[in-house]
């Protein structure tokens, strides 16, 4: 969406694109360019061929001495686990499916070691740039971080594609075509307020380490390194997944009242995270965090979270292509000690689908998302499955864990996977080692799931409803396709009848249920999900306060009439109009950000636009 409008002689334009890192930020732009490289494309006499190749050699070898000091300020900075974001262009850098042809094209084709890398990881790069996989896209920016440095080694100048500064710099928006790893390292966190890209998503490593920064970040705007100019003022709502390029004065009022709520809600964090999650009549429902990173660990208490929701393990995956038992071991066992004696709930391995992990995902599916993906490739890489298995059970040791089966659709699935997760644990038991009891669970994301969910609840010790993919694949809509992304409704008569479904077999066999998917962040699918029986709520922890606000602030009794009373209705209208005509102000007088910020300032700028 984009909307202009004249402001002190300067463009007003709004652009939406993903929520990368939550916050806002408002300040001047900092525009980085893509780095300028002479080309040759002529051909080398061959005598020259020997020595050029020991030159290209030297610069991998530079390359990766300066990743490696990378990766050191990274840990420094950021934590070790971070760090390992680069160990992904070490290995790049160490292939030899990316060294061989440039090698090749030196020796064969004569080519100069510039145009050789330039050739070669040109056409690697739009291979990738061209994959369905969203990771898969995504990856290309490693690819163009080992381009970029190696062409910067050749010309026997610093690859750091940031010039560096003796003298601070004024704090701005960060905005360019991408960023990479190694060009927000080589940025000071003091002068930056936020970031802004054309590509890239929220699995991206640039996102990844946002968050970890805690800093704003919108990316996937696809022309903004175009529309904006370097004296441009930039809002930024990475909550929202919004900014407004030279915003106008209503705009800078409505956001200086959302940032000043976002603020008073972090000061209030240490106040208010000691509050029980209770209803005024005395329901308590327990409120997770969702996590990707183990550093994130480290900050979900004082978020008032009391426990881990959902671990997705499979960014051990994306990060490193595939990680030793020690490796995970190490990862999970940081999480465990960091919340003992809170659960943390650790997914197994869901990788396929838009989760493409090198040499485990198929790349070449039809269908991924109803593919090759999560517990079927765990089933199928039995090898995979059980070292990860051990991992988590070597872990356990060190807190409170719970192993969760993804993208379950059949009893023989969690059959199986249930007999090797026993087969391992026995046979840690028999070399020695002692372990607690570890509770079991599954998701429940698929139709299929739901239609057996009574059969199911008597096989594990909790359920959890993943409700991006049960909305999904329940209204076959494809929440990325733009044609039909209104379609996406968490609160379809079929959804939420699914999740009734699922809670009241549940509860008949004595176990709990967690919602741990978007719709527990909305603050009015919370007042349903909690009248429908949810035991746990687990989100983002930035959304952990605002939910317990809205969870202070209502009658147990009375979300339960509610969600009786849009089980009976017909339509997702329907549902969504009478929440927000019982609940729309109460939120409002909350001052609920999430909430103003979807429902309330975006449609205003569309209308204006």
């Amino acid at each position: 969406m984009k909307s202009k409008m004249t402001n002190k002689q300067k463009n007003r334009t709004v652009l939406v694109g993903v929520a990368a890192s939550p916050g806002y930020a408002y300040g001047p732009v900092r525009k980085i360019e893509t780095r300028k490289y002479s080309l040759d494309s002529s051909a080398l006499p061959t005598s020259a061929l020997a020595e050029e190749e020991n030159h290209f050699l030297s610069a991998v070898d530079k390359a990766a001495k300066e990743i490696q000091n990378l990766k050191k300020v990274t840990g420094e900075r950021l934590g070790e686990e971070e760090a390992r974001i680069f160990d992904s262009h070490l290995m790049m850098l160490r292939d030899s499916t990316v060294l061989d042809p440039i090698i090749q094209s030196i020796r064969q084709k004569r080519h100069n070691a510039r145009w050789a890398v330039h050739s070669t990881l040109s056409a690697l790069i739009a291979k990738f740039e061209s994959s369905k996989m969203e990771i898969m896209r995504e990856r290309t920016m490693d690819l163009r971080e080992i381009y970029n440095r190696l062409l910067a080694a050749l010309d026997e100048a610093t690859s750091a594609p940031l010039p560096q500064s003796k003298t601070p710099l004024e704090p701005s928006n960060i905005v360019s075509h991408e960023l990479t790893p190694g060009m927000l390292m080589s940025i000071e966190k003091n002068e930056v307020l936020g970031f802004a890209t054309d590509i890239g998503g929220r699995t991206s490593h640039i996102s990844i380490l946002a968050r970890a920064m805690q800093l704003p970040a919108v990316s996937g705007l696809r022309n903004i390194s175009v529309v904006i100019e370097d004296n441009d003022m930039l809002f930024i709502d990475g909550t929202g997944g919004m900014v407004i390029v030279n915003p106008n004065e209503e705009d800078l009022n409505r956001y200086q009242e959302k940032l000043a709520v976002y603020n008073k809600q972090k000061q209030e964090l240490f106040t208010m995270r000691q509050l029980e999650p209770m209803t005024l009549d005395g329901k308590y429902i327990t409120l997770h965090a969702n996590i990707e990173l183990p550093i994130e660990a480290e900050s979900v208490l004082e978020f008032g979270a009391t426990g881990i929701g959902l671990y997705r393990s499979e960014f051990l995956f994306f990060r490193k292509g595939t990680p030793t038992c020690e490796e995970q071991t190490a990862a999970y066992s940081h999480i465990l000690k960091r919340l003992s004696p809170h659960p943390v709930v650790i997914r197994t391995l869901d990788a396929g689908g838009d989760k493409l992990v090198s040499d485990i995902s198929a790349a070449d599916e039809a269908n991924p998302f109803m593919g090759w993906r999560s517990i079927r490739v765990c089933l199928t890489r039995k090898d995979l499955f059980r070292e990860q298995l051990r991992a988590l059970l070597l872990a356990s040791r060190e807190g409170h864990l719970r192993i969760m089966f993804p993208m379950i659709s059949s009893l023989n699935e969690l059959r199986e996977a249930k007999a090797l997760y026993y087969e391992c644990r026995t046979q840690l038991l028999n070399e020695g080692v002692e372990l607690p009891e570890v509770q079991v669970g599954c998701m429940i994301e698929v139709p299929a799931a739901v239609m057996m969910v009574d059969t199911l609840a008597k096989e594990v010790d909790f359920f959890s409803i993943g409700t991006n993919d049960l909305i999904q694949f329940t209204l076959a809509v494809d929440r990325t396709n733009e044609l039909i992304a209104n379609m996406f409704e968490p609160h379809h008569p079929a959804v939420l009848n699914m999740i009734n479904r699922t809670v009241q077999a549940a509860h008949s066999e004595g176990i709990p249920v967690c919602v741990c998917g978007e719709m527990s962040a909305d603050p009015l699918s919370t007042l349903v999900l909690v009248g429908l029986g949810v035991d746990e709520l687990s989100m983002t922890p930035w959304s952990i306060m605002e939910c317990k606000k809205i969870i202070r602030s209502v009658n147990y009794e009375d979300v339960k009439a509610t969600a009786r009373a849009v089980l009976k209705m017909d339509t997702a209208a329907d549902v969504n109009r009478y929440l927000r005509q019982k609940y729309l102000q109460m939120i409002i007088d909350l001052g609920i950000s999430s909430f103003i910020t979807s429902h309330e300032i975006k449609n205003p700028l569309e209308k204006n636009a």
